[in-house]
Order: structure tokens, then C-alpha cells, then sequence
């Protein structure tokens, strides 16, 4: 098979395969994996929750969570904060960290980053596997959420960077 050239972006709904030929057979393998990565964006625009919602696809491993203040917030003197889970407000993905984000003051700067600490996997059985919260056998949801403990004055903006790996 001949090489293609493409002069704009290259877009899949379902991801993308590379395939691996064996020169002496000819057998077709795909074993490569791609790592990808998934965006959504929570406003911050009221005390409280602000949760927002990120398919998982299936056979994937969570890798990193990565979150960037993409228009600034004023609040009230307080703290902003942030948890991600597989349930609306959940927390075991991300362990809360109710003040990462801004700890005691009004606004958070554009282009701030703030990398997440994924939760530890947790032992089953006779302790010598892990099941791991961050592997999606099946497509499923994940919950990100911009906690404020004070009044929003000024709304803002966090998008959260989810990178993960295809492992089927």
C-alpha cells in the first residue's frame, strides 16, 4: 500500500489503528496503542459544585489529569477547588482538594495549571492484584468538578486535560 499525504487535520470519532507487518509472513498485527487525550471545560459561576461530564471510552486506563484556568474567576475571599469521579460530586478518581485551585484569595490567573494527583489503585483478592479505578472495560462517565467555598462575582473558566491509553 502506497503512503497518503494530508495537508489539514486527520479526525476519527473511533480513534486510530497502527498496524505492525510481519516482513516474513505478511501477518497483520495492531498492537500499537495510542495514548489520547479528552477535554471539558467547567464554568465557575456560582458557589458550590460545578460539575461537568467526560466519556470514558471503553478498554482505557486514566493516565493524567491536568487542570488550566482558562478565564479567570473573581470570588469572595475563599478557595477553589476540585474532585473527579464516577459519580456527580465523586471523589475516586481524584481525592477533593478543596483549595488547589486558589487557597484564600479572589481570583486565579489565565493559564494557571494544576496537575492531579490520581487516587492509588486498591489491592482485591489475595493481594496480589490491583483493580484500578482508572481502567474503563466499558464506555462510562467521569464527573469533574470546580468546587468554590465563597460567592462567584465573576464567572470563570477551568477546562480539565484527560489523557488516557488505549489498551485494546
Amino acid at each position: 500500500m502506497g503512503n497518503t499525504t494530508f495537508s489539514g487535520p486527520v479526525r476519527s470519532e473511533n480513534g486510530f489503528e497502527q498496524l505492525d507487518k510481519n516482513a516474513t509472513t505478511g501477518a497483520v498485527d495492531n498492537t500499537y496503542y495510542f495514548q489520547r487525550i479528552g477535554r471539558v471545560t467547567a464554568p465557575c459561576v456560582s458557589s458550590g459544585d460545578s460539575v461537568v461530564s467526560f466519556t470514558q471510552p471503553a478498554n482505557t486506563l486514566l493516565s493524567k489529569i491536568t487542570i488550566v484556568c482558562t478565564s479567570a474567576p473573581t470570588i469572595s475571599a475563599g478557595d477553589i477547588g476540585f474532585e473527579v469521579g464516577t459519580t456527580s460530586s465523586g471523589v475516586d478518581i481524584v481525592a477533593a482538594d478543596t483549595n488547589d485551585l486558589l487557597d484564600g484569595g479572589t481570583t486565579v490567573q489565565v493559564g494557571a495549571v494544576s496537575p492531579c494527583t490520581l487516587v492509588a489503585s486498591s489491592t482485591t483478592g489475595a493481594a496480589t492484584h490491583l483493580t484500578s479505578i482508572h481502567y474503563a472495560a466499558a464506555e462510562r462517565t467521569v464527573y469533574c468538578n470546580i468546587t468554590t467555598s465563597t460567592a462567584v462575582t465573576t464567572a470563570g473558566e477551568f477546562t480539565f486535560l484527560i489523557e488516557f491509553d488505549q489498551c485494546a
